[in-house]
C-alpha cells in the first residue's frame, strides 16, 4: 500500500497541511490500513466512513481528508451547512459518490467502466460513480486537491489518477463545555470525557480524556 511505510511506524498518522490558496487547515483523519470504506447513516443522510478488521485485510488503505471551517457572524449553523453538503451527494446519486482522482482533475465524472479499468478497486461496492465537483464547494475541493499533491511528496502514489475519492464525510465538534484541567464541569464531581465534551475529536484523544478525568478523580479521592 502507498501508505505502508507510514502506517508501519504509526498506525494512524496525523498529517496536517495548510492550503496555499485559502490558508485552510486540512488534515488526515481515521487512517485505516488495509481497510474498507463503508457507509454511515447519520440522521437521514448517508455519509462515508472507514474501518479496518483485525483478521481481514484488503489491498487498500483509506482515510478522510477534513477541511476545518470556523464560521463568523452572522452565520451560526455550521452543522446544518455540513449536512447540506452531504445531502447534495445523496440527492445526486441516492447515496455516496466515488470518483477517480484523475477524472476529477480533468473535469469529468467517473463511470462504472472507468472505475473498473482503474488499478484501485473500490471496497465500497454500492458507491455510485459520479462527479464530486457538483457536491463539494470549490474552496474545499481546492484545499483537498492541494493536500493530495502535498501528501504525494511523502507517500508517492497518493496523487495517482487511480486513487479513489468518496464523498461526503463530515465531522462535527460538540459545543465545548467549561471544564477544569481535570475535565470537571461546573457541576461539582461531574466530569465530561470523550468527543461529547467538545475538547477532542477521535478515538485516541477521547480515550486520553478519560484517563485525565480518572486521574483527577483519584487525586480527589486521595486528598479526601
Amino acid at each position: 500500500a502507498v501508505f505502508e511505510h507510514l502506517t508501519s511506524i504509526t498506525y494512524e498518522p496525523k498529517l496536517i497541511f495548510y492550503s496555499k490558496k485559502f490558508d485552510d487547515k486540512v488534515r488526515t483523519f481515521c487512517v485505516n490500513p488495509y481497510g474498507e470504506v463503508v457507509k454511515e447513516y447519520l440522521k437521514g443522510i448517508w455519509t462515508v466512513n472507514g474501518h479496518s478488521y483485525a483478521g481481514r485485510k484488503t489491498g487498500n488503505t483509506n482515510f478522510a481528508l477534513l477541511v476545518s471551517t470556523f464560521f463568523t457572524e452572522p452565520f451560526d449553523e455550521p452543522i446544518s451547512y455540513g449536512r447540506y453538503i452531504a445531502r447534495l451527494a445523496n440527492f445526486l446519486c441516492r447515496g455516496v459518490i466515488v470518483q477517480r482522482l484523475g477524472d476529477l482533475q480533468i473535469g469529468r465524472r467517473s463511470t462504472p467502466e472507468r472505475i473498473a479499468k482503474g488499478m484501485v478497486q473500490p471496497t465500497l461496492k454500492d458507491a455510485t460513480p459520479g462527479d464530486l465537483s457538483f457536491v463539494i464547494p470549490y474552496r474545499y475541493l481546492s484545499d483537498i486537491l492541494e493536500m493530495i499533491d502535498a501528501l504525494d511528496k511523502i507517500a508517492p502514489g497518493v496523487n495517482s489518477k487511480h486513487t479513489l475519492l468518496y464523498g461526503v464525510e463530515v465531522k462535527f465538534y460538540s459545543m465545548q463545555l467549561t471544564l477544569t484541567r481535570n475535565l470537571e464541569t461546573e457541576v461539582e464531581n461531574l466530569f465530561a470525557v470523550g468527543d461529547g465534551a467538545g475538547v477532542s475529536r477521535g478515538l485516541i484523544q477521547a480515550s486520553v480524556s478519560g484517563i485525565i478525568a480518572a486521574r483527577g478523580i483519584l487525586e480527589r479521592m486521595h486528598d479526601s
